[in-house]
């Protein structure tokens, strides 16, 4: 039986920043770091080297700004890497691949360019027992388009 963590830092960009409270688990302290805007690399420099333990359980979401500030994939990859290393210091490191924003139904470069970058993440963590990638590229597509956080930007209600 595996014991649930005692502490959470959910670090990442505007989608860790809008997460509403009320979906944070009861049994275990929550600290929240969201920067709106940030890429990957900018969220793995932000993630705090003290005051956080072996037992604390990581969640990253960040990626996604990337391609909006004209990185490569390429670079998106170099800085996951970084953060593999980093969680090796934690106790389980949950990663949030990037979304298709309801914006990009038109744009087909971009679509494409997504869905490059979440297979190269994707298979970045690869077989790493500490590290759950979760796949929500299509999270606000199709029929979860109108859920509160495709319609508000990752905003929550």
């Amino acid at each position: 039986m595996e014991i649930l963590p005692r502490k959470l830092l959910l670090i990442g960009d505007s989608d860790i920043a809008y997460w509403p409270s009320s979906a944070y688990p009861s049994h275990a302290a929550v600290e929240v770091n969201g920067y709106s805007g940030a890429t990957l690399d900018q969220v793995v420099k932000k993630i705090p080297s003290t005051g956080l333990t072996r037992e604390t359980v990581l969640v990253v979401c960040a990626g996604e700004n990337d391609y909006g500030y004209g990185l490569s994939i390429q670079d998106s990859l170099e800085a996951m890497d970084k953060l593999i290393l980093i969680s090796k210091n934690f106790r389980h490191l949950i990663f949030l691949g990037p979304k298709f924003e309801p914006w990009l139904n038109d744009d087909a470069t971009s679509r494409k360019h997504y869905i490059k970058l979440n297979k190269g993440l994707h298979r970045r963590c690869k077989d790493i027992n500490h590290i759950t990638y979760v796949d929500c590229l299509t999270m606000f597509c199709g029929e979860t388009k109108n859920i509160p956080g495709a319609v508000l930007g990752g905003k929550d209600k």
